[in-house]
């Protein structure tokens, strides 16, 4: 009878539980300790390589916008860090401005050499010097053609002022020009191919013949391009037009005698860059420069370079010169100011 008894009470205590009866109480866990070898990290996002792309705006008289080649595509407006130098062929054609009839294309070139340097944080200087090559046998104008030297400084987001300086001779006159301008650029991304261009400020020139009154122009200008690239980095190609108009003047047009008498202008440039290697860049460029009449010399300046209507055709190629920080970091530098 014992044993049928402890039998029948194994069985009640090893009976299923029912539905309605309380659940058993779970174990607490604590919270404070927590494997963390079964929690997974946060993702660290990869780092997207800076691409070494571009697109060069040509020479301009009316535009202060850039000065390096790569600087439009990658979207800098000064110089992140590093330098670059070199150097572009101009060929002059005219219908007239040196007092010789028409220039063809290989009559008169222009040669500069071109140096960019970021010098400080935020802070870019340039500095060009041209020289005369190539002119007719009836002239004898100065080898040299004078210079310039011009500071560029971010101020926000794709904006940067520039200011420079310049001096050269007079156009056969004995004595030299001088000047300045003061340019805010800005730069707007439209998407991945098309970025736009703008800038505006005022330029002045001083025309200061030996033994003669000197004579002053001040003009108010603007700046505009299209730019347009590939985004592997091979080939870029641009159409900018700028427009200036005279805001003061004073003087004698030294050549006519005649009383000063500027007029509005609007240049046009286009051209093509392509990417030799990763430090070397060619650039072609067309650029129409207007500056008066060819009847009226007192509408233009004394001044090889863009002191009458001219047609400007450049060839350049430029090296860029790397920083110690951007030499270990290439590829992976913060693009400062996207353009």
């Amino acid at each position: 009878m014992k044993a049928i008894a402890i039998a029948c009470c194994l069985a009640a205590l090893s009976a299923t539980a029912r539905a309605d009866d309380p659940a058993p109480d779970e174990p607490e866990v604590d919270e404070t300790k927590v494997d963390e070898t079964k929690v997974d990290p946060k993702p660290v996002p990869p780092v997207e390589p800076h691409e070494e792309v571009f697109v060069v705006n040509g020479a301009q008289t009316t535009d202060l916008s850039f000065s390096s080649a790569r600087g439009v595509a990658e979207e800098f407006l000064v110089l992140p860090e590093g330098g670059e130098v070199g150097g572009r062929l101009r060929t002059i054609t005219s219908d007239g401005g040196l007092g010789t009839g028409k220039l063809a294309l290989t009559d008169l070139a222009l040669f500069d050499l071109s140096a960019e340097y970021a010098i400080a944080h935020h802070f870019e200087l340039d500095a060009q010097v041209s020289f005369l090559p190539k002119q007719p046998s009836m002239t004898h104008e100065h080898v040299f053609q004078g210079g310039s030297v011009t500071l560029r400084r971010d101020l926000w987001n794709r904006t940067a002022l520039a200011l420079s300086g310049e001096a050269g001779p007079l156009l056969g006159l004995p004595g030299f020009t001088y000047g300045g301008a003061l340019f805010l650029s800005h730069k707007h991304r439209l998407n991945e191919f098309v970025t736009f261009a703008l800038a505006g400020g005022a330029s002045t020139v001083v025309i200061d013949p030996t033994g003669m009154s000197s004579e002053l122009l001040v003009e108010g200008g603007a700046h505009a391009a299209i730019l347009a690239r590939i985004p592997n980095g091979v080939w870029g190609t641009w159409l900018g037009a700028g427009y200036a108009l005279p805001a003061y003047h004073h003087g004698r047009d030294p050549v006519s005698g005649m009383a000063a008498d500027p007029q509005p202008r609007l240049d046009i440039d286009y051209g093509n860059a392509v990417q030799l290697a990763d430090d070397w860049d060619l650039t072609v460029d067309l650029s129409i420069l207007d500056r008066g009449e060819l009847t009226n010399a007192a509408t233009r300046l004394p001044i090889l370079d863009g002191g009458f209507d001219q047609i400007q055709i450049m060839v350049g190629i430029e090296r860029r010169m790397h920083g110690k920080q951007e030499s270990h970091d290439r590829g992976i530098r913060d693009p400062m100011i996207q353009l």
